[in-house]
């Protein structure tokens, strides 16, 4: 299973872009507070409603989105998108739960209690009608989705997939020993393309290298090594 990497977007405690465009942060002691004008070049009324996991996922796959040249329009297009966390939307679900016993549930915090919103509000956004999903990982590394998207590639299912991971700043008790890395980064992943990163392949979840012969072992991995060879 092949693809071509043709877009990257991420948000981080350092810096939020892609790399063509990188906003670096002065601190980086804390994930940004996101505002639509600084991802959208169209307004998005509901962005400004998202909750902070949300922003996060919604900002990396806009940034990504942008990166691979796919514009927002009023065409129907067949991309699909994954989501791997550790955290899911746990801060969300707790503040909700909070407006439950303190006073009225409060509607808009209820329509992000679920890891997947985000990935609504982007295909609203963009016109998107493939597949879409998220996994919770035990892992970090966001392997799991990028197989999955090269699967979904395989299969014909859809030319273009998004995948990548979403986590907030949050410490999760059962994550083990893994280093939850808070933030978001995503993939476009293209059946075809003129212009790229260089490819993705993959055999099995323990083998899946960048430029067929790099082994990757995660997608922030993948990201550096992108950016060090692009195309």
């Amino acid at each position: 299973m092949a693809a071509f990497i043709t877009g990257i977007g991420w948000v981080s405690k350092k810096s939020m872009g892609y790399p063509d465009r990188i906003q670096p942060f002065e601190r980086d002691t804390t994930l940004p507070g996101i505002k639509g004008k600084d991802i959208l070049d169209h307004p998005h009324k509901p962005f400004g409603r998202m909750d902070a996991f949300s922003k996060l996922g919604f900002s990396a796959i806009a940034f990504a989105m942008e990166d691979a040249g796919i514009k927002k329009d009023d065409e129907k297009k067949n991309v699909s998108l994954i989501a791997s966390t550790v955290t899911g939307c746990l801060e969300t679900d707790i503040n909700f739960q909070k407006t439950l016993s303190e006073s009225l549930p409060s509607p808009t915090i209820f329509a992000y209690t679920l890891a997947s919103s985000f990935l609504g509000e982007a295909a609203i956004y963009f016109g998107l009608t493939g597949e879409s999903f998220v996994i919770n990982e035990e892992k970090t590394n966001g392997l799991t989705g990028l197989l999955m998207a090269l699967e979904i590639i395989e299969s014909g299912e859809s030319d273009i997939v998004l995948c990548g991971t979403c986590n907030s700043d949050i410490k999760i008790i059962n994550a083990g020993s893994h280093i939850i890395k808070p933030g978001s980064i995503f993939f476009v992943l293209e059946k075809k393309a003129v212009h790229s990163y260089g490819t993705v392949t993959s055999t099995s979840l323990a083998n899946i290298y960048y430029q067929h012969d790099i082994k990757i072992t995660g997608l922030y991995d993948l990201a550096q090594k992108c950016c060090n060879r692009k195309i």
